[in-house]
């Protein structure tokens, strides 16, 4: 802990960080680093004395400082802290909890993206984003906006591949199904955009993440409030290192989140058994009011097909596997 403080109260200086970062650069002689950052020659010399005396920088035979190779380390862990005390609001509200230890320690990496306050600037980001992908589209999203499916289709006739996680239990608001089923196009858009496999699609029990990304940019990263929903409002970057960031962690939720036919396969074996059960969903999905079949609700709702008296999306999908093979209810 000894050596944890000395390191701590010597990177306290504004002065000694920035010849941290100048280092970091190019080596420097104590004159050189006066005029690059206006200090006296005095006190450029009593600042790399200090960062050498904990190790940070040491002097070459040249009279040229450098970063040693535990400064190196300690000015890359540092990008961390740097990023999430710039934005210390954001993340008082918003938890990193649940994400991987390894894309915690990588944080400083988002470093080059800007923050984005603003709702509608958000969402206009992420229009845009759609306009412009030329080769792939990856997205983390509990919900969609309506404005974005005509772009999707665009996308597709580009040939643009889409892969999409999303959460299991997430109830689609009413008033979007209407208004889906009011395009003509959209469905078989979408069912064509899966057989060719531009468009794939996973999910999870729990999203801890909001992305949206194409091989050009991220249009926004956002992280989940404290009880877990999003505001959408977050991160967004063309810069090379959070983009590989943002990149890696979809693929590591990727890896993990089982397919929409895994799923809708398992659970359409599951409920062909219970009619009961069936008849419920079927009763949930037409908005009935459930009088009988507490016992089957819970069934439903253990596997993610329905949430607050709702279908879920999950729910929905299976709602229109029966719809297509008319499984026989009546009881046998």
């Amino acid at each position: 802990m000894e050596n944890l403080r000395k390191l701590f109260f010597e990177l306290s200086s504004e002065d000694r960080l920035r010849i941290l970062q100048q280092l970091n650069k190019k080596a420097m002689n104590v004159t050189g680093l006066s005029k690059k950052l206006d200090l006296t020659t005095q006190e450029s010399s009593r600042h790399v004395s200090r960062l050498s005396d904990v190790g940070l920088a040491q002097k070459d035979s040249n009279g040229l400082y450098h970063l040693t190779l535990h400064g190196r380390l300690v000015l890359k862990q540092l990008q961390g802290l740097t990023f999430t005390s710039q934005h210390k609001d954001y993340f008082t509200s918003h938890s990193l909890a649940n994400l991987p230890s390894e894309f915690i320690s990588r944080i400083g990496d988002l470093s080059g993206s800007k923050y984005v306050n603003d709702i509608s600037a958000a969402y206009s980001k992420i229009e845009r984003l759609i306009q412009e992908a030329d080769e792939y589209l990856l997205v983390i999203t509990d919900h969609y906006l309506m404005s974005i499916l005509p772009l999707l289709r665009d996308a597709f006739k580009r040939e643009v591949k889409t892969r999409n996680i999303e959460a299991k239990d997430w109830v689609v608001p009413f008033e979007i199904k209407e208004r889906v089923r009011d395009l003509p196009w959209y469905q078989p858009t979408v069912n064509q955009a899966r057989q060719s496999e531009l468009l794939q699609e996973r999910l999870l029990q729990r999203l801890d993440v909001y992305l949206y990304m194409s091989e050009k940019e991220v249009a926004m990263i956002s992280f989940p409030l404290a009880e877990g929903t999003f505001d959408y409002l977050g991160f967004t970057s063309k810069d090379e290192a959070s983009h590989k960031w943002c990149r890696d962690l979809f693929e590591h939720y990727w890896e993990r989140a089982p397919s929409r036919e895994t799923l809708t396969s398992e659970l359409h074996k599951w409920i062909e058994k219970r009619p009961q059960a069936i008849n419920v969903l079927r009763n949930i999905g037409a908005g009935k009011e459930i009088v009988h079949g507490k016992e089957q609700i819970s069934e439903l709702e253990s596997r993610s097909l329905v949430k607050g008296g709702k279908p879920t999306i999950l729910g929905d999908m299976i709602l229109l596997e029966l719809q297509t093979k008319r499984i026989d209810t009546k009881q046998k």
